[in-house]
């Protein structure tokens, strides 16, 4: 599940350096790759532990707000005092209901951004949500917003990865995958009017 480690988070999102080798940590913990976690970390916060939102009480890491950190058991302000790797703790707890539960990088976004959308992509946002992030109706959407200032490539499975490159891939039924069905049916076509032509002259 992912290739990504510590260093390469580190090298990738210098804020990160200090506290890498946590994000690792607590993604496998949660079952997710880590470069999702990383990822988000740093759409949220840059990877700064002390970053604020001037609009609202968001903070930290992955931009706790107020009542977050008192279901947490701390407070926005204790968090900001906190070095990253100590915020970890509290983003481990976030995280932890929600366990098994995230399936794609677009899912971790969520997890943050708008947990009611997770596991379902094509989920379409109240107007409030669009109206404060234009452009933004569907996870899909702000997935690659976020996508786009990721520095580490999300990791998608097997199967998703599949399924991608055909989706990107011209149809395959052309002449050549078809030719081997084609030849099959001419000649059951054949034989099959020989056999009406020797019944037909019985």
């Amino acid at each position: 599940m992912g290739g990504y480690a510590a260093g390469d988070i580190a090298s990738a999102y210098p804020k990160m350096a200090d506290y890498a080798s946590e994000v690792v940590r607590v993604a496998s913990k949660i079952g997710i790759p880590p470069e999702w976690l990383a990822n988000v970390i740093y759409f949220e916060s840059g990877g700064n532990p002390q970053a604020r939102n001037a609009k609202s009480s968001a903070t930290g890491l992955i931009q706790f707000i107020s009542s977050t950190a008192a279901s947490l058991g701390t407070s926005v302000d204790a968090l900001y005092r906190m070095s990253g790797r100590e915020q970890m703790a509290y983003v481990e707890r976030y995280f932890a209901p929600k366990a098994g539960k995230l399936g794609s990088q677009e899912d971790v976004y969520m997890a943050v951004f708008y947990p009611k959308a997770v596991g379902n992509p094509d989920y379409r946002f109240p107007a409030s949500v669009t109206k404060a992030n234009p452009g933004i109706y569907t996870p899909r959407d702000y997935a690659a917003m976020a996508n786009r200032k990721a520095k580490l490539t999300p990791y998608v499975g097997a199967a998703v990865a599949e399924e991608l490159v055909l989706a990107s891939q011209p149809s395959r039924w052309t002449l050549t995958t078809m030719a081997p069905w084609l030849g099959l049916f001419s000649v059951t076509l054949l034989a099959g009017a020989l056999i009406y032509r020797h019944r037909f002259r019985a």
